[in-house]
C-alpha cells in the first residue's frame, strides 16, 4: 500500500447536518450508477454576443460557499469566452429578464413548472435545464451546483481544465445553448484520482474529484474525508509498539511462538487491545467530529497474529479477514453509539483481501480492497492472471456481504514514475467493474508525490471523467486531451501512445506495479521509433512555451526508459580538478542522462519513483556519470576535507598545509559499512550534509532498520569520523561494523602498531595489481597504526575505533597506488530506539626518519587476483551465512555458509578494471566441506552473466568426490565481461522434507589466473 502522507489530509469541510443525511443516503442508494444524459436541442438561449450578454447569474440568498463559488465560477469564464460581464444577484430580487438560476432559488419551480426533485441528485449531481429565456443549474449546496456550473462551461462552452497549470478556454464571438434537459449523478460517491497534479482544489474541483486528498475547500463543496490523521495503516500510529511493546508484547502478533512487533501487527483477539483502540479511535473522532471516515486497518506488511485465538478464527472463517472483521466490528459498534454517522474504514490488503465466510461488516464498517497485486494490461475481469481471478472472487464476495465497499487502486509504476506503463487499456474496464460490482468510493493511487509522471496529466484527468461516468467512451476523450494539451504535436504523441498500449495487449504479457522498462515486452528498436517521435513533437511546437513544456515533460518516460535499458558499461571514478569525474562513461549515455537532470530541475520533479530514497540516489548516479561529484570542504587544525554527500557521505580528501592529499577518492576514502561481508564496497548512498567551519554533519536513513548520524571534525588532533547508528526498530538488531579508509600512500606500504618496532609489510607482487592482507585479534596489539610507505615519503597515522576488534584488513592496489584498511568489529547488538557510535580517527603522521623499506615493484601485471573471503558479497547475513573465525583458513578467517538452503548466496560482482582487457582467467575456489553421513550435493558453483542471462561452468560436485579440509576447485575458464559475477552456494537437496548433505560450507578464498 502507498502511503500519503496524514498530515496533509487535513482540510475544513463545509458540511450542514442535512447534508450528512444527504451524503449518506447517496453512497447507499442504488440510484449511483452512471450519469442518464438527456438530449440537448438546438435553438437555445444566446448567452451573449458580441461582448454583451442580456443574462443575470441568481443564487440563492442562503447560498453556501460552494453556490458562491459556481457563481464567480461562471462569471469569470463567461467574461473570459466572450467578454461578457455578468451581473450576479440573489434570489431576493425578482426575477430578471433572462436569468441563469444556479441552486435552488426561490424562482425555480416557477421557471421549471415543477418542484425540483433533489432526492436524485444527492450532494454532487446536477441537472442542467433550459426554460427558454432562462436557464437552470440545479444541485445541491454541497457540491452539485458548482459541479453543474463546470459542466455547463465544458460540456456547452468548450471550456477545458487539462492539468494544474494548462487550460483551454474558446474564445466566443457569441455563446449559445442547446435546449437542454441533463441530468448527471456520478457513479462513485467518493472519487479520487490520486495524483500530485490532481492536489489543487480548483483543479480538482473542475474535475469533479471528491475525495480525501486534495485541498478542496469550503468553496469548492469540502469533501468526503477522512479525519483525524487516520487515513491507512494505522495500527502503529494508534498503538505505538514502542510505547506498549516492552511491557505488554502479548498486544502484538505471535510469530512462530514468539511476540514480535518488527513488521507485525496487532494480536486482534486481545481485549486489551479492543479496548485501547477503541478509546484512542475515539479519541480522534472527538477532535475531528465532522469527518465522515476513520481508518483502522493493517500495518504496510505481513506478519499477522498466529496465537490460538487468531488463527481459530481466521481456520473458521476460511480467511485471515476474519481476526480483522472480527476486530474492527468490535471497535465500530462503540463508535455507532456515540458517533453513528461515522464509518470506521479498514482494508481487504493482501492477506485480509479474500472475505470471511460467516463474518459480516457492521452497517459503519467500509471494507476497501486492494489491487496491488493485480495486472493491469487490461481490466480486471479480462485478465487471464491468476491474482485477477482471484480478486474477482474477493470483490464479488465483499459486495455480497456489504454495501459500503470501497477500491483502492493502483494505476501508476510505484518503482519508475518516469518510466512506461501502458495501463489505459485496462482503466474504463476497471472503473466499470468496480461499479458493477457496487463499489461505492474509488480511490486510483497514481504518482501523488511530484509532477510529470509518465503520461500523469492524462490519466489523472481520464480517471477524474472514468469516475464520474465510466461507460463513455474513452477514444472521445484521449483526441480532447492529446489536442488540447500539446496541440499541433498531438499526432506524433499519439501514434507513440497507441504503440506503447499495445505492446501488452498479447494474453501472457502481464503489467505489474513495479516492473522496470527492461520488461521482456520493450525493445531497443521500440524506443528507438519512440525518441523521433518524440523529436518530431517537440519540433512541432518549439514556438509555443506552454505547449512546448508539456511536451518536453511527457517525452522524459522515453529518455528515462533508454538509460536504464543502457548495455552495462565499465564506470569508474577518477579525481581530477577537485571533482570525481566518470570514465568509461558512453557519450551517448551522458547526453541523454543531463537532458533528462535538466528536465527534471525543470519541471520541479522531486520523486521520479516512489521511494525517496532511490530518488536521491539515481540522481547522484546520474550526476556521477555527467558533470561528476565536487566535495564539501571543511577546514580546521591546519587540515582540509573534503566529503561527497551524493554518494556515501564519504570523506574524499585530507590535505594538511603542502595540500598533500592523503585519501583516495576513487577507492572510497573514509566511511563506514555495516556488512557482514563484501566489505571491500565503496558506499554510494545520498546523504544530506551541513557543513561549517571545521564540522561537518551528514545524515541518511536506511529505511526499517537505523538513521545514520556522520560527524566530521578537523582538529589540531587530526580528522575526527564518527558515524553514528539510532535504531528506528522496536525490537534489538544485530549490525556487523566495518570502518573504512583508502589512504593515498603509494604502490606499497607497511605498518607499524602502536607500542611496538617492527614494520608489517603489504607488498604486491609482480603478477598481481592488488593483493589483501590481515592482521587478525590475536596479532592486534593497539589501536593505533602508522601507515607509511618510504617512496613516497608519505604517512597516516589511524586510531581505530573502540570495541571487540576481530580484525584489520588491508588491500594494497599497486596499479591506483593506494592502501584501504578495514577495521572490522564483532557483531553488535544494536540496541531498540539504541544508539551505537565508531569513530576512526586519522592524522598526518610527518616526515619520519625511519619508513619500511618496501619494494615498490615499477610495473604489474593483471596476471593473478586473490578473492579474500571478506571481499565476497553474502545474501542475508546471520540466516544464510556469515563471516567466522577458522584457524584452516589461510587469513584465519572464512565464510561459513549455513545448509538451511541452497542459495548462491556467496557472489563476488567484480569490477573489469581489476583485469587485462579481453583476456581469459581460470577460476579457482578454496573450500572445505563440512559433510554428514548423508551423500548429496556438496556445494555449487560458477560464474553467471546477467546481460546474457546464462552461466559458465557451473562445478557441482558430490560429497563422496570431495576430500576433508581445505581444497582447491576449479570452477571455469572464461573472459571477463561487465555484468558477470562469480558464485558459490550450499549443496542442492530436496525442499520437500529433504536434508543437506552437510553440515556446512567454508570459503576461505577465489583465485582468478590469467590463461596465456
Amino acid at each position: 500500500m502507498k502511503r500519503a502522507d496524514a498530515g496533509e489530509l487535513q482540510s475544513d469541510m463545509y458540511e450542514r447536518t442535512s447534508a450528512m443525511c444527504r451524503l449518506c443516503a447517496q453512497l447507499l442508494a442504488p440510484l449511483v450508477v452512471a450519469p442518464t444524459l438527456g438530449l440537448a436541442q438546438p435553438g437555445g438561449p444566446v448567452i451573449a454576443r458580441d461582448g454583451a450578454s442580456d443574462y443575470t447569474l441568481v443564487r440563492p440568498g442562503d447560498s453556501s460557499p460552494s453556490q458562491v463559488y459556481a457563481a464567480e465560477e461562471l462569471q469569470r469564464y463567461v467574461k473570459e469566452m466572450t467578454g461578457a460581464e455578468l451581473p450576479m444577484v440573489t434570489d431576493d430580487q425578482p426575477l430578471p429578464a433572462k436569468a441563469i438560476l444556479l441552486g435552488v432559488t426561490r424562482h425555480t419551480t416557477a421557471v421549471l413548472g415543477e418542484q425540483p426533485d433533489m432526492s436524485k441528485l444527492g450532494d454532487d449531481g446536477f441537472r442542467l435545464v433550459t426554460r427558454p429565456p432562462h436557464v437552470c443549474v440545479i444541485g445541491s449546496p454541497v457540491r452539485g451546483t458548482l459541479y453543474g456550473v463546470h459542466g455547463l462551461l465544458e460540456t456547452h462552452g468548450g471550456c477545458r481544465w487539462y492539468a494544474k497549470h494548462h487550460s483551454v478556454i474558446p474564445k466566443l464571438d457569441s455563446w449559445t445553448l442547446p435546449q437542454l434537459d441533463d441530468t448527471q449523478v456520478p457513479a462513485f460517491a467518493m472519487r479520487e484520482p490520486f495524483w500530485w497534479g490532481m492536489f489543487d482544489g480548483d483543479f480538482a474541483a473542475r474535475c469533479r474529484s471528491n475525495g480525501n486528498r486534495p485541498d478542496l475547500k469550503e468553496k469548492h463543496g469540502g469533501k468526503i474525508r477522512f479525519g483525524g490523521g487516520l487515513f491507512v495503516h494505522t495500527f502503529y500510529p494508534l498503538m505505538p509498539p514502542g510505547e506498549f511493546f516492552a511491557e505488554h508484547p502479548e498486544f502484538y502478533s505471535e510469530l512462530n511462538g514468539k511476540r514480535t512487533a518488527e513488521r507485525a501487527q496487532l494480536c486482534l483477539t486481545n481485549p486489551d487491545v479492543v479496548r485501547i483502540m477503541t478509546e484512542r479511535v475515539l479519541e480522534r473522532i472527538r477532535k475531528d467530529p465532522e469527518a465522515k471516515l476513520f481508518s483502522v486497518s493493517q500495518n504496510d506488511w505481513g506478519g499477522y497474529c498466529t496465537c490460538s485465538k487468531c488463527r481459530a478464527i481466521d481456520e473458521r472463517e476460511g480467511s485471515l479477514s476474519g481476526t480483522l472483521i472480527n476486530f474492527v466490528n468490535q471497535v465500530a459498534e462503540a463508535v455507532e453509539k456515540e458517533f453513528p454517522d461515522v464509518w470506521i474504514e479498514t482494508l481487504a490488503y493482501q492477506y485480509t483481501r479474500h472475505p470471511p465466510k460467516t463474518l459480516k461488516p457492521r452497517r459503519n464498517v467500509v471494507p476497501r480492497l486492494c489491487t496491488i497485486e493485480c495486472d493491469f494490461s487490461k481490466p480486471l475481469d479480462v485478465s487471464s492472471y491468476e491474482q485477477n481471478r482471484k480478486f474477482v472472487e474477493d470483490i464479488k464476495g465483499w459486495s455480497a456481504i456489504t454495501d459500503k465497499l470501497y477500491v483502492w487502486d493502483y494505476t501508476t509504476n510505484f518503482g519508475h514514475y518516469l518510466g512506461p506503463h501502458p495501463n489505459f487499456g485496462a482503466l474504463r474496464g476497471n472503473a466499470k467493474f468496480f461499479r458493477d460490482n457496487h463499489v461505492v468510493g474509488l480511490f486510483e493511487q497514481g504518482a501523488y508525490q511530484a509532477p510529470h509522471a509518465e503520461f500523469a496529466e492524462l490519466r489523472a484527468w481520464v480517471l477524474a471523467k472514468l469516475l464520474w461516468n465510466p461507460d463513455q467512451e474513452v477514444e472521445p476523450l484521449y483526441a480532447d486531451f492529446f489536442n488540447g494539451y500539446y496541440g499541433p504535436a498531438a499526432k506524433p504523441i499519439r501514434a507513440y501512445f497507441d504503440e506503447l498500449q499495445a505492446l501488452v495487449m498479447p494474453a501472457d504479457n502481464v503489467l505489474r506495479i513495479w516492473l522496470p522498462p527492461t520488461s521482456p515486452y520493450y525493445t531497443d528498436e521500440f524506443f528507438d521509433r519512440a525518441a523521433k517521435l518524440w523529436a518530431e513533437a517537440e519540433e512541432l511546437v518549439k514556438g509555443d512555451p506552454a505547449l512546448s513544456y508539456n511536451v518536453r515533460m511527457s517525452a522524459m518516460p522515453v529518455l528515462y526508459a533508454r538509460l536504464e535499458r543502457w548495455p552495462k558499461m565499465a564506470v569508474r571514478q577518477e579525481w581530477r580538478d577537485g571533482m570525481l569525474k566518470p570514465v568509461g562513461v558512453a557519450p551517448e549515455y551522458a547526453a541523454l542522462a543531463q537532458e533528462l537532470l535538466a528536465r527534471i530541475a525543470e519541471g520541479k520533479v522531486t520523486h521520479l519513483c516512489e521511494s525517496s530514497e532511490r530518488h536521491a540516489a539515481y540522481l547522484s548516479m546520474l550526476h556521477s556519470r555527467t558533470d561528476g561529484l565536487k566535495p564539501v570542504t571543511i577546514s580546521g587544525g591546519g587540515l582540509t576535507a573534503g566529503l561527497i554527500a551524493e554518494s556515501g557521505g564519504r570523506v574524499v580528501t585530507l590535505a594538511a598545509t603542502d595540500g598533500t592529499n592523503l585519501l583516495c577518492p576513487e577507492a572510497g576514502g573514509i566511511d563506514f559499512a555495516d556488512a557482514a561481508a563484501g566489505v571491500a564496497g565503496i558506499e554510494t548512498d545520498p546523504y544530506s550534509v551541513k557543513a561549517e567551519g571545521a564540522t561537518a554533519t551528514l545524515r541518511r536513513e536506511v529505511r526499517g532498520r537505523y538513521r545514520i548520524a556522520r560527524t566530521v571534525d578537523a582538529t589540531d588532533a587530526g580528522l575526527t569520523v564518527t558515524t553514528t547508528l539510532t535504531s528506528t526498530r522496536t525490537e534489538p538488531q544485530t549490525v556487523y561494523p566495518v570502518v573504512r579508509a583508502a589512504l593515498a600512500l603509494g604502490k606499497a606500504a607497511g605498518v607499524l602498531q602502536g607500542g611496538t618496532d617492527e614494520w608489517v609489510p603489504l607488498p604486491v607482487a609482480e603478477d598481481q595489481t592488488f593483493a589483501p592482507f590481515s592482521l587478525a585479534k590475536p596479532q592486534l596489539r593497539s589501536r593505533s597504526l602508522l601507515v607509511a610507505q618510504a617512496g613516497t615519503d608519505r604517512a597516516v597515522r589511524l586510531t581505530l575505533p573502540e570495541g571487540d576488534l576481530q580484525r584489520v584488513w588491508f588491500l594494497t592496489d599497486a596499479e591506483r597506488e593506494f592502501t584501504r584498511a578495514f577495521a572490522l568489529l564483532a557483531p553488535q547488538e544494536l540496541p531498540a530506539q539504541g544508539s551505537l557510535s565508531f569513530s576512526l580517527g586519522v592524522a598526518t603522521a610527518g616526515r619520519l626518519s625511519s619508513l619500511p623499506a618496501i619494494e615498490a615493484i615499477e610495473t604489474h601485471r593483471f596476471d593473478r587476483l586473490v578473492v579474500e573471503d571478506c571481499m565476497i558479497g553474502l545474501g542475508r547475513p546471520g540466516e544464510w551465512g556469515e563471516i567466522v573465525a577458522d584457524p584452516e583458513a589461510d587469513d584465519g578467517f572464512a565464510m561459513k555458509l549455513f545448509n538451511t538452503h541452497y542459495e548462491w548466496c556467496a557472489n563476488w560482482r567484480f569490477d573489469l578494471t581489476q583485469f587485462a582487457p579481453g583476456a581469459q582467467y581460470k577460476v579457482r575456489m578454496r573450500i572445505r566441506v563440512d559433510k554428514t553421513d548423508r551423500d548429496g550435493n556438496a556445494f555449487w558453483a560458477g560464474v553467471y552473466d546477467t546481460v546474457k542471462k546464462k552461466g559458465f561452468g557451473q562445478l557441482q560436485p558430490q560429497t563422496s568426490q570431495v576430500k576433508d579440509g581445505y581444497q582447491w576447485y576449479d570452477v571455469a575458464t572464461w573472459t571477463p565481461e561487465a555484468g558477470q559475477y562469480l558464485w558459490v552456494g550450499p549443496g542442492v537437496f530436496s525442499k520437500d522434507g529433504g536434508q543437506s548433505a552437510i553440515n556446512a560450507l567454508y570459503v576461505d578464498k577465489f583465485e582468478l589466473t590469467r590463461v596465456e
